[in-house]
């Protein structure tokens, strides 16, 4: 309890709790892990098994160059991030699309196979969560959103559902899907290998959705990114995702494809100004603040949670109005 809490600290005990397919492939690897909402997840791979290992401190760290290498890796080549931590939400029944539309300022998707990113929020405007949503078909859509926003997220759907008498109801299905982030320039080259599917931009472009095959699997892939490259993200039934990650080491042998962790996925995203909810985004920040009025859709049929605050921010000038701004420094 009174031990020194050194940068990214992490706690010792009641671990390994739960745990990816992946945790073996990753552990020989030489991953060291952090936890997460319980989860165990690489946060970077070392060159052995005995540096695996983060050496608490206030200077530069021991994992400073293995991150870099994974961060270059992802910029120039192409990585594979197991992100099977993320929360993954299901919202099924014939008023799913109602009780999204009423809980996010975005306009929520009613297409199958398209995908949009937004955020929830509270009556102030600021963020409680922010995810992306995928519409599966005309009843059912899936939420994918941080570790940490698991339980809270959740709680705030299934209130809403409650309090406005919806038919529909939200599961929780993180444990059911694995989830592997194909990133980089060459990860259209890479799938083309490991997948009968097509690629190109014309027949999937960013932000759509597709069931396809890897190997013997069927898995719903995504083109979308949060490092900021060409990539797509797969989610992988847990009993195929063994066979899934084969396959696409495989596939990338000759590609410079190397496995990469979490804290190469927070640089690479700060460095693309993509934000993350418990860090830039909170609940007393609010869409214009941090740089996302993309997102909001004032004019989108229905009232959302947050309008009204959103609305009167509009009116006195928006983005130009607000006294702080998240904003991106770069250093030399």
């Amino acid at each position: 309890h009174y031990k020194m809490p050194g940068p990214n600290r992490e706690l010792e005990s009641a671990r390994p709790f739960r745990r990816s397919p992946l945790y073996s492939h990753l552990k020989a690897a030489h991953a060291c892990f952090g936890s997460k909402m319980g989860w165990e997840r690489a946060n970077f791979f070392a060159p052995t098994a005995a540096d695996a290992r983060i050496e608490y401190g206030w200077g530069h760290q021991n994992w400073h160059p293995w991150v870099a290498a994974e961060h270059r890796a992802c910029r120039e080549a192409v990585a594979v991030f197991d992100m099977s931590s993320f929360a993954k939400l299901q919202v099924a029944g014939p008023d799913a699309w109602a009780i999204l539309q009423w809980l996010v300022p975005n306009e929520v998707p009613s297409a199958p196979g398209a995908t949009v990113y937004t955020g929830m929020l509270n009556a102030r405007g600021g963020y409680e969560s922010d995810f992306t949503i995928t519409c599966i078909a005309d009843d059912e859509y899936l939420i994918v959103t941080s570790s940490g926003s698991a339980v809270g997220g959740f709680a705030l759907i299934d209130c809403a559902i409650r309090a406005k008498g919806r038919r529909c109801a939200v599961t929780d299905v993180t444990p059911m899907f694995a989830m592997l982030a194909v990133m980089g320039p060459r990860s259209r080259e890479l799938m083309q290998r490991a997948s009968t599917a097509r690629f190109d931009s014309a027949s999937f472009p960013f932000g759509s959705s597709q069931e396809i095959d890897v190997g013997y699997a069927t898995v719903r892939a995504t083109r979308l990114t949060y490092v900021g490259e060409l990539g797509w993200e797969l989610y992988v039934p847990v009993e195929f995702a063994v066979g899934v990650y084969e396959r696409l080491q495989e596939a990338g042998r000759d590609l410079g494809l190397v496995d990469a962790g979490y804290y190469a996925i927070d640089s690479l995203r700060l460095e693309k100004g993509y934000r993350a909810w418990g860090r830039e985004l909170t609940p007393d920040i609010n869409p214009y603040e941090a740089g996302l009025a993309f997102a909001v859709k004032l004019d989108k049929d229905g009232a959302f949670c947050g309008r009204d605050a959103l609305t009167r921010l509009k009116t006195a000038g928006g983005t130009a109005a607000v006294k702080r701004r998240v904003v991106s420094l770069v250093v030399d």
